[in-house]
């Protein structure tokens, strides 16, 4: 594992000495400080609403992440093999493998980063009143398992093309479909979606973990869709060998 963490540190250095990361990294906390006091108007104003909750901010981060993250990982791969610097780190002592687990650990350097910064409007929060810190944590660690899931889908986008605009738009469709499409196409084919199929979709698996619980099947869920975008992304990269 030492090749994966060498290679996460040079990646999520060569992040943040690019200006991708800062115009991220403030798009992503301005949008989630206006979303979770504004939100679209209505009764999802947190001025509104009267009561002191981070519940808006599990509501609208997701989408965000969805959209600032393929930002981050659309050069992580096509930009190296654009540059011709990919070939240059295979012949380092990694495998492919390990090439990919050094990308994406890099890049969830960066999403921790963010999320960090976050923490500021659940702190404000616990100032003026009392909500649940079980609801606070297991949010938090819903948006990090999201994230990563997100960032997985953002690589294997990289990894099936040198142009970094291409790889920003196909993670950012995949990032969405998982996000939205999933669910709206089961609620288009049926009225009650059976359980089993209801748990394909990444918000059902999401509201869990934004309501304080942290369920096993959910964490295992999010795992396994960034294993196989890992194990996609490593057979992409391979397939380089053979052409």
């Amino acid at each position: 594992m030492k090749p994966v963490w060498i290679l996460a540190r040079r990646e999520m250095a060569a992040t943040f000495d690019s200006p991708i990361a800062y115009i991220a990294g403030t798009l992503f906390l301005v949008a989630t400080g206006l979303l979770f006091f504004f939100g679209l108007g209505g009764t999802d104003d947190f001025f509104a609403g009267r009561e002191a909750t981070v519940r808006p901010l599990f509501d609208y981060a997701p989408w965000v992440l969805a959209v600032i993250l393929p930002a981050v990982t659309m050069r992580l791969l096509a930009e190296e093999k654009r540059q011709g610097t990919l070939e240059l780190l295979v012949t380092l002592p990694v495998t492919d493998l390990q090439i990919v687990l050094g990308k994406l650990l890099g890049a969830v350097g960066f999403l921790v980063v963010a999320l960090a910064m976050t923490l500021v409007l659940p702190a404000l929060v616990l100032s003026i009143g009392h909500p649940d810190i079980g609801a606070i944590v297991g949010g938090y660690v819903g948006l990090l398992l999201i994230g990563t899931t997100f960032l997985a889908l953002g690589v294997m986008a990289s990894t099936w093309t040198q142009n970094q605009i291409v790889a920003f738009i196909v993670g950012l469709m995949l990032c969405m479909f998982f996000w939205t499409a999933t669910d709206a196409l089961l609620r288009l084919v049926f009225d009650q979606p059976p359980p089993a199929l209801a748990l394909l979709s990444f918000q059902s698996q999401f509201a869990d973990f934004a309501r304080g619980v942290i369920d096993l099947r959910s964490v295992l869920y999010f795992l396994s869709v960034t294993t196989l975008a890992v194990l996609a992304s490593t057979y992409a990269l391979r397939s380089r060998h053979w052409q």
